[in-house]
């Protein structure tokens, strides 16, 4: 169903708007928490009740942003920027939904609306500066596909200069490490002039002459726009003006003060300036700053929720409310920092974290994302250190090893992941872990886990043993090769480790042996033609003649298997099922 069937008939008055604004608490709770469509459903309440007020729909379009329903959130930020036009956060909400939707051009264009408005916006800085980086991997993804395209392959080698880096193996290498770092095209481009060269030949333009004598000329600056006239002010406005800035000369004096640390009187001046002009809640705000010089941190909390509460019924800028919870959160992180032992350092983390996440919802700067940022990796790490302990690892092991004797291997797994999380260093839990999920059929986490494995103790045989076996299983043996002969290599390696890997190899070798005479396995082949190492022997000029000569002149492939890293290769693409000898 759609969101928009949720709206009910409006309340009007105070009570409509004061459920609206409860309403939105709730949805900036949920927000907040990362519970999305509860959110959704909450601010969609508190338009039931307040259809007015754009900011509920610029919280709506955020949570809609976040499910990935772009239509919904792009409705939502439009009906924002209806209600009120110069409100920036609409245009980021916007920008967001067009880029979620892969339409950067309209994105690029909202942000560019938001950033007249409000020139200084990070939000809207970060989300122009992501659709263009999106833009430029789209051109990068475009380029290699001209290159690796079977057309692009044909044309790159019916030129004359272009064939030739077609058969450089150095050339080819680099186009191997493209394939698997596209990233690394738009440097190339500007550094090898060979790919300059062969982008030119597939796409029929000279770009080599760009800036040489007789390129056309750029194009000339655009005219400066004329200025604006200046806005006559109304005498109410002239008064307001005053009024802000007799309040702004009493909050310098407050600021002075606190300066000077002398915060009994900051407080009595910043105290005075908000009754002059409390349309500006800062002054409030400072006053929490001179509670939190004094180690008053619960005044200081009370202090900014105070602040907040005459923010919202004076309708503060959204800016100076934002502000207010950074103070929050950094109230909790010096309580944080403070409290003895995690147990009282976490709840004053997560209080943190939740300030700075409703600080970024009323308005994103790059300040506050990254203290929620360090307060969450202080969280984890202090986490993490209290959760680590080598005995209780132990303990989790030795009850994974009980239920795994059992066959019970889904509880067994949950028991080798705890004794990982408390002892990380420990690469028998990882052992244990990958031999649960073989045992579950879980082939590529059993992989991934045993890399881990091999990475944390390089000469542990046994990673190497149950890896070879696995990928035995998945009849890639150009891979399993190797692995065997690693642990025969392996320094004070086992008797019973050596012995099995000595088997292991004449069971690979009898295979591949086996394989050619067998009908060709396409799910092997398939799993071949995508391995990097076999793509780039396949694009190696000299296997290539050679595979041709098994084909068309035995005599001189024989002579090609003489050579000993030719032959190499060749039965590395054998092992691999690409290569057939009958």
């Amino acid at each position: 169903m759609c969101i928009r069937d949720r709206v009910s008939t409006q309340s009007t008055g105070d009570s409509g708007r004061a459920m609206a604004q409860e309403a939105k608490a709730k949805g900036n709770a949920a927000f907040s928490a990362g519970n999305f469509e509860e959110a959704v459903k909450h601010y969609s309440d508190a338009i039931g009740h307040d259809a007015s007020d754009h900011v509920f729909y610029s919280n709506r379009s955020a949570c809609l942003s976040s499910l990935n329903r772009y239509d919904e959130a792009l409705a939502d930020a439009n009906k924002c920027i209806e209600l009120k036009p110069d409100f920036a956060k609409g245009y980021s909400r916007k920008g967001a939904a067009l880029h979620g939707q892969n339409k950067l051009q309209e994105a690029h264009g909202a942000y560019e609306e938001g950033l007249k408005i409000d020139p200084e916006n990070a939000a809207l800085k970060k989300g122009m500066a992501d659709v263009r980086a999106a833009g430029s991997a789209d051109g990068t993804a475009s380029i290699l596909n001209m290159f690796m395209s079977a057309e692009g392959q044909a044309k790159l080698n019916s030129d004359p200069e272009t064939a030739a880096y077609m058969k450089d193996p150095s050339f080819l290498q680099t186009l191997a490490m493209c394939k698997q770092q596209p990233q690394m095209i738009n440097m190339l481009l500007q550094q090898d002039p060979r790919m300059m060269k062969c982008l030119s030949v597939l796409m029929g333009v000279n770009l080599q002459a760009a800036g040489q004598p007789g390129a056309s000329a750029p194009a000339p600056a655009p005219a400066p726009k004329p200025k604006e006239p200046v806005k006559e002010l109304t005498e109410e406005e002239k008064a307001e003006a005053a009024k802000l800035a007799e309040a702004k000369a009493v909050k310098d004096e407050g600021t002075a003060a606190y300066k000077a640390k002398d915060f009994a009187k900051a407080v009595e001046l910043y105290n005075k300036a908000y009754e002059m002009y409390p349309k500006d809640i800062s002054p409030l705000t400072n006053v929490a700053a001179c509670l939190f010089e004094q180690d008053d941190f619960e005044g200081c909390l009370a202090q900014c929720h105070d602040a907040i509460a005459k923010g919202r019924e004076q309708m503060s800028d959204f800016t100076l409310i934002a502000k207010a919870w950074v103070r929050i959160g950094n109230t909790y992180m010096r309580m944080a920092a403070r409290a003895e032992g995690f147990a009282n350092k976490e709840p004053h983390y997560k209080e943190a974290i939740e300030a700075y996440a409703k600080s970024l919802l009323e308005h994103y700067t790059v300040d506050a994302f990254d203290r929620q940022k360090k307060a969450k990796a202080l969280l984890k790490k202090h986490h993490d250190a209290e959760y680590k302990d080598p005995e209780k690892a132990l303990a989790a092991k030795e009850r994974g090893n009980e239920f795994f004797k059992k066959q019970e291997f889904v509880d067994a797994l949950r028991c080798y992941e705890e004794a990982i999380a408390r002892d990380p260093s420990n690469h028998l839990y990882l052992s244990n872990l990958a031999t649960c999920y073989i045992k579950m059929n879980q082939m590529g986490l059993a992989e991934e886990t045993l890399d881990k494995c091999i990475k944390l103790c390089p000469t542990f045989p046994k990673a190497y043993l149950n890896k070879a076996h696995l990928l035995f299983v998945r009849k890639e043996f150009h891979k399993v090769q190797p692995l065997y002969e690693l642990v025969m290599e392996l320094p004070d390696v086992d008797e019973d480790s050596k012995k099995k890997a000595e088997e292991g190899l004449k069971r690979t070798q009898i295979a591949i042996q086996q394989a050619q005479y067998e009908a060709p396995d396409e799910e092997r082949l398939r799993r071949a033609q995508q391995d990097p190492e076999i793509q780039l022997l396949l694009m190696d000029p000299q296997v290539q003649q050679a595979i041709k000569d098994f084909q068309e002149n035995p005599k001189y492939a024989q002579q090609a298997l003489k050579e000993p890293q030719m032959a190499a290769k060749l039965q590395k693409l054998m092992a691999a099922g690409v290569l057939r000898f009958q």
